[in-house]
Order: structure tokens, then sequence, then C-alpha cells
């Protein structure tokens, strides 16, 4: 496994093998591609890269994907400038969803002592490099992948806890009620943490 670089976090990883798949989307002039259980192993694993490089914005939280094929169904949206990783959303399954709401002061409120346990897609990671953030991008791909998956985006849960960037992205899409996933700590952790001044993780 390679170690990631400054230069991959800025303008994304070269990730030649992502460009032998079907594009399933364009955002402009970016491609969008997906990867799932049907694509080989060793694909999946060498374009699980992308998410080592993006972990180095977010050392605190764990890559989230390792390019393995699990019962929670995950999927990478990559978007792709040429042979470049310059953006991706991980979704998957998950059973357990939080009602949630934002105070106004940006942190959370939890509605309802007990989550929805129903098996549905949530939103696992969001991730957009350097000089491609403050572009719209992350929320186009974003909206490309809750078609994809033909849910509305009220539907969706978004996995605990947030970046602070993150809890920002999904307050400027959900800005009253969302759904949360995540386990009771991971609950208390975003009930209890003060939100912070944002961070570049999301663009």
């Amino acid at each position: 496994m390679r170690i990631p670089t400054p230069e991959e976090s800025s303008l994304g990883p070269v990730i030649p093998e992502m460009c032998a798949l079907p594009i399933i989307g364009k955002i402009g002039q970016l491609s969008v591609y997906l990867v799932d259980s049907s694509v080989e192993t060793d694909i999946r694993q060498n374009i699980a890269h992308v998410a080592m490089v993006a972990q180095r914005s977010m050392p605190k939280y764990p890559a989230g994907y390792d390019g393995s094929v699990t019962e929670d169904d995950q999927r990478l949206y990559i978007l792709a400038a040429g042979e470049r990783a310059v953006g991706f959303v991980l979704t998957a399954l998950d059973e357990r969803f939080w009602r949630l709401s934002w105070k106004a002061d940006g942190a959370i409120e939890l509605l309802g002592q007990e989550a929805l346990l129903r098996r549905g897609p949530k939103v696992a990671r969001v991730w957009v490099a350097g000089e491609y953030r403050r572009k719209r991008v992350s929320i186009e791909l974003l909206q490309l992948s809750v078609q994809h998956w033909s849910v509305e985006v009220s539907a969706l849960g978004w996995e605990l806890p947030f970046t602070p960037s993150g809890a920002a992205l999904v307050q400027r899409i959900l800005p009253t009620l969302f759904l949360g996933c995540g386990d009771r700590y991971s609950l208390y952790h975003s009930l209890t943490t003060a939100p912070g001044a944002q961070d570049q993780t999301y663009g």
C-alpha cells in the first residue's frame, strides 16, 4: 500500500484502473465512475487508495473503504479528471437511523430516544481534492449518487460523527431535519461536540 502524498491531497491521486470502468455521469468536464461489488477485486483495491488520500484530510476518522465486498453494499462514486480521482462519495447500507435536527448554533439535537430500525442507504464519506473545493462539485456528486440509489435525499442516513465541514455540507442540503447513522457512542459524541470552524474536507 503506497503512502498518500501532499500532491495527491491537492490534485487527487492518479488511478488509471478506474478509466476502464463505464462512466455513469458527468459533472462539467469531470467523469463519474461507480465502484461496487461487480468490479474486479484487484481494481477495487487499487482504487481504494483514494480513500487513504482522503483520510489525510481527516486523520481522526478511519478511511472507510479498502475495496472489500461486504453485505453493506458499499459503493464508491468517484469524480475523475482524466486519470486523477479528484473526489468521491462513499455510500453503504445501514440498519439504525437516528432522527436529528440542527440547533441555531449548528449543534445537533436528538429527536426521540429510539432509533428507526430499517435497512437503507447512508452516505459514509464525501471528499474532494484541494484544487476542486468550493466549486459545488461535492453537492453535484451527492445528487448523482442519490439518484443512482433511487431515493429522496431526506431518506438517506449520514454516518456519524461529522467533521466540521461534513456537518456544514449536510446542513446545507438538509437545513432542518436529517437522519444520522451510527452506534450510541457515535451519537453521543455528535450530540456533545460543540460545532467548530469548518475544515476543508468537502468542496
